[in-house]
């Protein structure tokens, strides 16, 4: 009876974690129109920073479908740059078509709506960077980054160098694939065509060697055979025998 009431508190307290989990992403605000939230005025009154920033997202977006968020705030409370983007990836994107991006300016944290590990499951859709490219791609970023402490300078570079990796490794992904196809149609063309070329020269070499065997004249010579014991057309044969080693 006791182990039955247990089991049953268990499974209580696990549904209510579902709701609250459920809740807390309902809670969640829907995401920003321009692709940057800067509710923690991060970047301050700079408005030319701001449309520079929005500008570079959109055409990311624009240009490859690829969504890039970043999430500007001063101080978090009750959560972690981590956690919070993981929930907002969670609610806005879930299928991986884009990347949500939250910085904490006091203590310069930052955290990404996925995970950059092996682990991570396969995302679906077009718009999907595998989670190894992404690696390469953050690293590099923040390496162009290094040694800017201002936080609205320090979010102007990366926003602009995750920007121009993520593009160039969309255009570097899209291209292979459209030169591969129309290599592969020529080649099959080239090969469609010198398969023909062959059967011409095979068909053709054996009509001319079967003209030749139908045109072909078999002639015996003439032989002048003398006289042998006195018959005039008398015929012979011969034999021999060896008897030495």
């Amino acid at each position: 009876m006791r182990a039955l009431f247990l089991t049953c508190m268990m499974l209580i307290f696990m549904a209510g974690i579902g709701c609250l989990s459920a809740q807390a992403l309902n809670d969640l605000p829907a995401p920003p129109p321009s692709g940057l939230s800067d509710e923690g005025h991060v970047l301050g009154n700079n408005s030319d920073l701001q449309r520079e920033i929005i500008g570079k997202l959109k055409q990311l977006e624009t240009e490859h479908g690829y969504r890039l968020y970043v999430i500007l705030e001063r101080s978090l409370i009750a959560t972690t740059p981590t956690g919070l983007a993981a929930d907002l990836q969670q609610k806005w994107m879930p299928n991986g078509e884009g990347l949500v991006v939250v910085f904490e300016s006091d203590t310069g944290k930052m955290g990404f709506g996925r995970g950059l590990d092996s682990s991570e499951a396969i995302m679906e859709g077009e718009q999907s960077v595998p989670a190894y490219s992404l690696v390469e791609i953050i690293a590099d970023a923040l390496h162009a980054c290094a040694g800017i402490d201002v936080p609205d300078l320090f979010v102007q570079k990366l926003v602009s160098e995750m920007c121009k990796n993520l593009d160039a490794y969309l255009d570097r992904r899209n291209a292979p694939e459209e030169g591969g196809r129309s290599l592969r149609l020529a080649l099959a063309t080239i090969g469609a065509l010198s398969l023909l070329a062959l059967g011409g020269m095979v068909i053709g070499w054996m009509m001319g060697k079967a003209d030749k065997k139908q045109s072909r004249i078999m002639k015996f010579p003439e032989i002048h055979v003398p006289e042998r014991l006195g018959a005039p057309y008398g015929g012979g044969g011969g034999g021999s025998s060896y008897f030495g080693r």
